[in-house]
């Protein structure tokens, strides 16, 4: 049994950036701007997995 009851929920949360930084850079060619939202949701991903990881169970 996984740790976490909806790890897919970190892992849409960071898909959501992603793609939000892929359609920044088709519609703006900026590869820095794109660039930094996909970083971002690769960090939001993961502080989402270990926020829900280590909150208490009620």
């Amino acid at each position: 049994m996984h740790p976490i009851a909806h790890p897919r929920m970190a892992i849409l949360l960071g898909v959501m950036f992603a793609a939000t930084g892929l359609i920044y850079y088709l519609t703006s060619h900026d590869i820095g701007g794109s660039s930094l939202l996909g970083i971002l949701g690769i960090a939001m991903s993961l502080m989402a997995y270990v926020l829900m990881s280590g909150s208490p169970r009620g």
